[in-house]
């Protein structure tokens, strides 16, 4: 009995040691995808959103298949709510080309809250997405820290 109980830990342990290396290699080997543009993507947008600040402080967002491969607005549409120290603003979004640009500007400054409302159809569920406006550059990646592709 004991012979046996020993042989089933053993085979336990083998096991999880076996599977322990593929786990912790999937953890080490997630990175956020890298958007063409260097912007935020959206996540859970279908197709793929990318959330770009244009150096205007306009807005532009792309939309992407699995491959990343540009794809064309179809029925998307898109509306953020900016929370800045002035005050919310609401800015909309017009089909310019195969994305949708905001037709006004994010308010001045950073490091205040955004909500981008995304919508598959205009039938659909809007999806809420929050994060922090930060325009400033990351050290490693040198990407806007609001698209940040590393995992720090």
């Amino acid at each position: 009995m004991k012979t046996n109980l020993r042989i089933l830990t053993l085979a336990t342990l083998l096991c999880a040691s076996l599977a322990l290396p593929a786990i912790a290699q999937d953890k080490h080997d997630h990175k956020h995808l890298v958007t063409p543009k260097g912007g935020k993507l959206l996540e859970k947008t279908e197709p793929h959103a990318e959330f770009v600040v244009e150096t205007n402080r306009t807005v532009t967002i792309n939309f992407y298949n699995d491959e990343m491969k540009p794809v064309a607005v179809t029925t998307q549409s898109v509306t953020v709510q900016a929370d800045a120290k002035e005050g919310k603003a609401k800015l909309e979004f017009e089909k310019k080309g195969d994305a949708l640009v905001s037709k006004t500007k994010l308010p001045e400054g950073e490091g205040y809250n955004l909500v981008v409302q995304f919508k598959q159809t205009a039938e659909a569920k809007p999806q809420n997405i929050r994060f922090k406006l930060d325009l400033n550059t990351c050290g490693e990646c040198k990407r806007a820290e609001y698209g940040c592709t590393c995992e720090h």
